[in-house]
């Protein structure tokens, strides 16, 4: 990387993704500031990549779907969204995508259209895992692709939060075992699995944290259904704190994002880490889980199984009940040998947001000097 800055002066860069600060995963506004600190300018902008004439050495797609909309039923779109990749292509423009998922649970033709059309215009796909390389490549004959790990957030979240201080913060026992499910559950196929396992696990005095648990809301989601929209909202309001205060889980709203204040502390009050997906290439609670020194168990699904093999932390077969118990239990037991400790190094040597920034500069700069 010496010379790196030379290099990359004069390089612009967009990355399709949202300006806003709506969300709760700072992937790419992360990426933006560790590929700044090469030296490239980078802006962040969905509304960008549509009506600028902006001349860019390289656009980097993230989630298809935040380009052309989350929800988008537009066949239309997808005729646009090849014109305004023809048109920077050709004034120079090269292109990347970040393959992040396979593809959303809930996509649409309009989104799987969105998909394909990325993956085959994109010059270079970079994947995060071994697992998404070969699994993609097998599909894609001809394309070039390269792996750099997903980034550890370090200097994002306040991270000198103790143990003692984030439950104190978020009303929790202070003597209990809790386990972190902290991200979005999909389905009710994530809640069963989670639980069933949970309740099979002969652990004394255990909790489950896990924040966007319940599919309640409340807000109208449901329209002029009445019926829907007072089970949903009887659910937040009532069955919710009756659950948290005669079960072992401390829950909240499925449809209800994080602060980004108060995200570190469900990290930092935790013993454990569970991953509860069935099915998912990538998990960004794996980096952060490292970055609070903690052990993560998770399932042996895409890139996550790889990390987590890699790292030596459990990984379980999500359709078998009594393995995701075994997995529980040796994470209890690598908790008690600082396993986490362990994991913190892995993160700040492999995943480091500068070392990360650094391997996605030098493919700008190969792809716009070449």
């Amino acid at each position: 990387m010496n010379g790196c800055n030379t290099n990359a002066k004069g390089i612009k860069a967009l990355i399709v993704f949202r300006e806003t600060g709506d969300t709760d995963n700072l992937f790419a506004t992360v990426l933006c500031d560790a590929i700044r600190l090469v030296g490239i300018e980078v802006q962040c902008s969905v509304e960008e990549f549509w009506n600028s004439d902006m001349e860019y050495n390289i656009i980097h797609f993230q989630w298809p779907e935040e380009v052309i909309g989350r929800n988008s039923n537009d066949f239309g779109i997808i005729s646009r969204l090849k014109e305004r990749i023809d048109f920077f292509r050709s004034r120079g423009t090269h292109f990347i995508y970040t393959r992040h998922n396979l593809c959303p649970s809930s996509a649409n033709e309009v989104i799987n259209h969105a998909y394909e059309i990325i993956e085959s215009e994109s010059d270079i796909v970079v994947h995060m895992g071994h697992y998404s390389l070969n699994e993609f490549a097998a599909g894609h004959s001809g394309s070039r692709n390269v792996i750099i790990p997903h980034p550890v957030y370090e200097y994002t979240y306040r991270e000198d939060i103790s143990i003692e201080r984030a439950r104190q913060y978020l009303n929790l026992p202070q003597d209990a075992f809790i386990v972190t499910a902290f991200g979005k559950f999909h389905n009710n196929k994530e809640r069963r699995m989670t639980l069933n396992a949970f309740s099979k696990w002969n652990k004394r005095n255990k909790l489950l944290l896990a924040p966007r648990f319940y599919p309640f809301s409340r807000i109208n989601k449901y329209g002029h259904n009445f019926l829907k929209r007072w089970i949903s909202r009887t659910g937040y309001y009532l069955l919710i704190p009756l659950f948290n205060h005669f079960s072992k889980i401390h829950a909240g709203a499925s449809d209800e994002m994080i602060d980004s204040c108060d995200l570190p502390y469900y990290i930092a009050a935790c013993d454990m880490v569970f991953i509860q997906r069935k099915e998912a290439l990538n998990s960004a609670m794996v980096p952060l889980a490292f970055l609070y020194h903690k052990v993560v168990v998770g399932p042996n699904v895409g890139n996550i199984g790889e990390w987590l093999r890699e790292t030596s932390n459990p990984t379980f077969n999500p359709d078998d009940p009594p393995n995701i118990v075994k997995a529980l239990e040796k994470g209890n037991l690598q908790t008690i040998w600082y396993k986490g400790e362990g994991n913190y190094s892995y993160a700040m040597k492999h995943m480091n947001i500068k070392k990360v920034g650094k391997e996605y500069a030098q493919i700008y700069m190969n792809l716009t000097n070449n």
